[in-house]
């Protein structure tokens, strides 16, 4: 038999639950894309020279696509 005190565990365990749940969902911006400026404002085209090897000239020149295309490097 359960005592009561264990009853009332029982009983906000679902909403103990749910509300870490919900806590995971939360964002850090307010939808005005502060984050996504924030980070264009910090980060920079990678570069490379000759030296490098193609593998990494490659991953360089990934590294600028993604941030020509999200943050308008390039324009």
């Amino acid at each position: 038999m359960l005592t009561t005190s264990a009853k009332r565990a029982l009983l906000r365990a679902p909403i103990l639950i749910a509300t870490l749940c919900l806590a995971g969902c939360a964002t850090t911006t307010d939808g005005s894309g502060v984050t996504g400026r924030a980070v264009c404002e910090s980060f920079r085209p990678v570069l490379w020279s000759e030296a490098d090897t193609d593998e990494t000239i490659r991953q360089a020149k990934a590294n600028n696509a993604v941030g020509a295309a999200i943050c308008g490097w390039g324009r």
